[in-house]
């Protein structure tokens, strides 16, 4: 793995781990049934809705990105790393941006060609 994939994966991971937080954020705040969360936070933080997500923003999978397996995977990464990347300019701005893309989705699944199981 080349220096700048290594350091691509870091910020990627970065913004897993904040678009899960926001995930769990937003969940707090809309979804009355606790036994439901958990499920509703495990869809909105999977790499199916990160995808979603990065496709309906237009972006395109990163040059170092390392990964091979699925379009939806690398615009997932794509969608994360953004997020990884907006962490380190402003913690903040970067929860506030996770967590309305995330309540967008939840609120226009049909937009996104997802059924709303949720």
């Amino acid at each position: 793995m080349t220096e700048e994939q290594h350091i691509f994966k870091k910020i990627e991971l970065v913004g897993d781990r904040v678009l899960r937080l926001a995930a769990a954020e937003l969940c707090n705040e809309i979804i009355e049934n606790r036994y439901k969360a958990a499920e509703i936070i495990d869809f909105l933080g999977s790499n199916k809705v990160f995808g979603l997500i990065a496709r309906m923003k237009k972006l395109e999978a990163h040059k170092d990105d390392p990964e091979t397996k699925g379009k939806s995977r690398t615009l997932a990464n794509a969608y994360e790393y953004s997020i990884g990347k907006l962490y380190y300019e402003d913690k903040l701005k970067a929860l506030a941006t996770a967590r309305e893309d995330l309540a967008h989705f939840y609120e226009n699944q049909e937009l996104y060609f997802v059924k709303k199981d949720a």
